[in-house]
């Protein structure tokens, strides 16, 4: 059997599937994947919404912050969210949602840790510190 020599080893990092909830494992530098699973895509990229952003469902592994200029209208299921500016649709995160001062998001909101900054805007159900997917 062949030896990987250290320099050609690849760095890797565990995500949950967006769709099935299975662990997978993938490179650390990687941007999308399959999941050995469900056969769907798995977006694990950051992204920095700094305008208009309005689709049926925003998806990925990743961490997502809303500029003050940026507004989301989607349902969203993140890693974590920090909302500076406008989100609007039911959140659930895998990690910490951060609503800031300037920021407004109405939406039910699922997640296992919430931060609110004083003067921050909520509206809607909020299910704070239990799994995502209800599972414990």
């Amino acid at each position: 059997m062949p030896t990987i020599s250290p320099k050609h080893r690849v760095a890797v990092k565990q995500v949950l599937c967006t769709h099935c909830e299975q662990k997978c494992d993938v490179g650390h530098r990687a941007m999308s994947v399959v999941c050995p699973h469900c056969n769907k895509r798995l977006i694990l990229e950051d992204f920095k919404i700094t305008g208009y952003h309005a689709v049926r469902e925003f998806v990925t592994c990743g961490d997502v912050v809303v500029e003050k200029s940026g507004h989301v209208v989607a349902l969203c299921r993140v890693g974590s969210l920090a909302v500076k500016g406008k989100v609007q649709g039911d959140v659930t995160a895998r990690g910490r949602v951060s609503v800031y001062k300037t920021g407004l998001l109405k939406g039910d909101v699922r997640s296992p840790a919430l931060r609110v900054e004083s003067g921050a805007k909520l509206a809607g159900f909020l299910r704070i510190g239990e799994s995502p997917a209800g599972r414990e």
